[in-house]
């Protein structure tokens, strides 16, 4: 992953200043007290002074932590790059270049953004959840933070969504491979013709087999999600065709409005390896949305519970 001198620098100060918050930022700060008693109300869930102090020494430790990665990141691009990193950093390609640029390109103009865009958001402090609109909780801003600053191969927003891995997911009605057709008729910037190019899809997915938080995420989606946006939903697991097919004719009646969703196996996991949606330290439920080739927005380590509220807040940010 490239990377550069004057962002890891200055993000490396900026994450220790507390600043006032800012709707639609998310800074990389632990989250407020109201985290602390999800789930209560009222003043007798407010925790004590003690556990008050706790928490600032653990911000305050995981904030020392990312800045002493963040110096070591500085040191290693520094040597690599003989000094020439502040440079490159200030030489972001513009969106409209992408024609010209190809994937490798276009993910290493996306990894020098992606620097310029942590820079801005971590001079503001959020302590914003999904209640207040945002499709990300502090603690997977954080994470994805974390993975940015060590380099993690993995797909970001920004980066190219790959067509073809859809080509091989098997269709649950009759256990056949989508194949080239099938794959088109699906993704809307292939050429789908029940969407225009300019469409988008929001893929759920999760490796675990029979996974019980997929399942429940699902019925969430079906029963919060207008007819519209559950066309637009793919939902990608590893359970056999057959087994997909009978949990869909148990759960979800015709005239639900559910069975808009499209449901798809990914036995091998290729599809999973391709997006990279198998988790560096465990399996979980991920959540993309795709559009015109690109990974608009990405969600890991999503709870079922949440699901409906990320996925509604995502397409609110990405339609502002």
């Amino acid at each position: 992953m490239t990377s550069y001198s004057t962002a890891a620098a200055a993000i490396t100060v900026a994450i220790l200043i507390t600043a006032s918050s800012s709707p639609g930022t998310v800074a990389f700060t632990a989250p407020s007290t109201s985290h602390l008693t999800r789930g209560g109300s009222g003043t007798s869930n407010i925790a004590s002074s003690s556990s008050l102090q706790g928490m600032k020494r653990n911000k305050f430790s995981k904030q020392q932590e990312l800045a002493a990665k963040m110096e070591e990141a500085k040191r290693l691009r520094e040597q690599g790059d003989g000094g020439g990193a502040t440079a490159a950093a200030e030489e972001i390609t513009k969106p409209s270049d992408n024609a010209q640029l190809s994937d490798k390109e276009i993910k290493e103009r996306n990894d020098r953004q992606r620097f310029a865009d942590m820079l801005e958001n971590s001079m503001t402090s959020s302590n914003g959840d999904l209640g207040d609109g945002y499709y990300l909780t502090v603690e997977q801003e954080n994470e994805n933070a974390e993975a940015v600053f060590k380099g993690i191969n993995r797909l970001y927003e920004g980066d190219p969504a790959p067509s073809s891995p859809f080509t091989e997911l098997l269709n649950i009605d009759n256990g056949e491979p989508l194949g080239q057709g099938g794959m088109k008729r699906l993704v809307p910037w292939e050429g789908s013709r029940s969407a225009s190019s300019s469409d988008f899809m929001i893929v759920v997915t999760d490796p675990r087999p029979k996974s019980v938080e997929l399942r429940t995420a699902m019925k969430r989606l079906a029963g919060a999600l207008s007819a519209d946006m559950l066309a637009k939903c793919v939902v990608i697991n590893t359970d056999t065709p057959a087994e997909n097919r009978r949990f869909v004719k148990k759960n979800f009646s015709e005239d639900s409005g559910a069975d808009k969703m499209t449901v798809l196996t990914d036995e091998k996991m290729d599809w999973m390896r391709e997006y990279t949606a198998l988790g560096e330290k465990r399996f979980s439920i991920s959540m993309f949305i795709l559009k015109e080739g690109k990974c608009e927005k990405i969600a890991r380590e999503v709870e079922a519970e949440s699901m409906t509220e990320t996925v509604k807040n995502a397409i609110r940010g990405m339609l502002r």
